[in-house]
């Protein structure tokens, strides 16, 4: 299974403002997913800190965060709450900062697709499922790229909620897995090199 799909608890959410940076660093498809169910957190928590303060860091023992550890979470949530807003991503919508990175994405793959032989051929055994979700979205997603981070960000939602998966939705998301590691592969060997 793709190395960076794990199942999350409440200490999973402060995990990730601390592994935040450090995900935009190794992997860049797992910084999306975890900024992506991060807003869907505030989402549910209906963008109050104090909400977030209560039921997310509430249930962290002291020997598992620190006292500066839980303010820098907390003052990070507050941010990303901040930011949320001033994009009126109330109700639906990722940020812009994280939606840059998926266009980056996608014209690396764009680029990939004609340099790269490796590339090719995992893309093109994750097209049929990735033409079928573009068709079933009916319009609201075109990007390859994206429909491989909806699939995972759907599976990871499908486990937490201890949903069963039907083994051809597997296949496509490991699939859709594969395309998104090789484009964090080639995202940090790109960033490295500039």
């Amino acid at each position: 299974m793709m190395k960076y799909i794990r199942h999350h608890g409440h200490i999973g959410y402060f995990c990730r403002m601390l592994l935040a940076d450090k995900k935009k660093q190794e992997n860049i498809s797992e910084y999306i997913i975890y900024m992506y169910q991060t807003e869907m957190l505030i989402r549910n928590f209906d963008f109050d800190l104090e909400k977030i303060k209560i039921h997310v860091f509430g249930n962290i023992p002291d020997e598992k965060m620190t006292e500066a550890q839980r303010e820098e979470a907390i003052d990070w949530y507050a941010e990303v709450i901040a930011q949320m807003k001033k994009e009126k991503l109330e109700k639906e919508g990722h940020l812009a900062e994280v939606q840059q990175i998926v266009e980056q994405l996608s014209e690396l793959s764009i680029r990939l697709l004609s340099e790269n032989e490796d590339y090719r051929a995992v893309f093109n055994a994750a097209r049929p499922a990735i033409r079928e979700n573009i068709e079933a979205s009916e319009g609201l997603i075109s990007n390859p790229v994206q429909v491989c981070l909806n699939g995972v960000l759907g599976l990871l939602i499908a486990r937490m909620n201890g949903r069963h998966i039907p083994d051809d939705t597997m296949v496509q998301i490991e699939h859709f897995g594969n395309i998104l590691s090789l484009l964090s592969h080639f995202y940090k060997k790109n960033q490295s090199s500039s």
